[in-house]
């Protein structure tokens, strides 16, 4: 008969192609899982290295929310002011309310002195606290001022819903 070929013996170290290609493959998997995991998730406590201009941005922005004021804008004298929920204009006495608001910004980083003077009024800080505690004090302003004495001491026909110069919001 022929001569029979020699076989050969695989040693315990060669895993067949299909395998190794499939430990790779796995290998991949959680390799690329653990980085997405680390970018999406970075440890608890990790703050990123900002660069110093966005860092100072970002201290100011934060201490903005913090530092805000509720204000009132009021008549410098009797006359005529700008309205936005009536008339054109409207008739104030010194000392009443033409519009409440909230700025993180101060008086002259929320309005100009140039505004100020054309619209004859004087801006008065009634609350200071964080931005959150301030909107809520000009909310309460704003829905109280139906009731306000300055309002209610007027004619019926005359009572606004709203002071002068803040619109009337649906």
């Amino acid at each position: 008969m022929g001569a029979e070929q020699p076989k050969q013996e695989k040693t315990g170290t060669e895993a067949p192609p299909r395998k190794m290609y499939s430990i790779r493959v796995l290998a991949l998997v959680i390799l690329a899982g653990a980085l997405i995991l680390r970018i999406a998730f970075p440890n608890e406590g990790e703050v990123p290295n900002l660069r110093p201009k966005d860092a100072a941005r970002l201290e100011k922005k934060l201490r903005e929310i913090d530092d805000a004021e509720q204000y009132a804008l009021v008549a410098r004298s009797d006359g005529l002011y700008a309205c936005l929920n009536g008339p054109p204009t409207y008739y104030l006495k010194t000392g009443e309310v033409w519009r409440y608001g909230v700025t993180t910004k101060g008086e002259l980083g929320r309005y100009k002195g140039k505004f100020l003077i054309q619209n004859n009024v004087i801006y008065t800080v009634q609350f200071r606290g964080n931005i959150a505690e301030c909107l809520k004090q000009e909310q309460i302003k704003l829905f109280m001022y139906p009731y306000l004495p300055e309002n209610l001491a007027r004619p019926i026909e005359l009572r606004l819903p709203r002071p002068p110069y803040n619109p009337i919001m649906n």
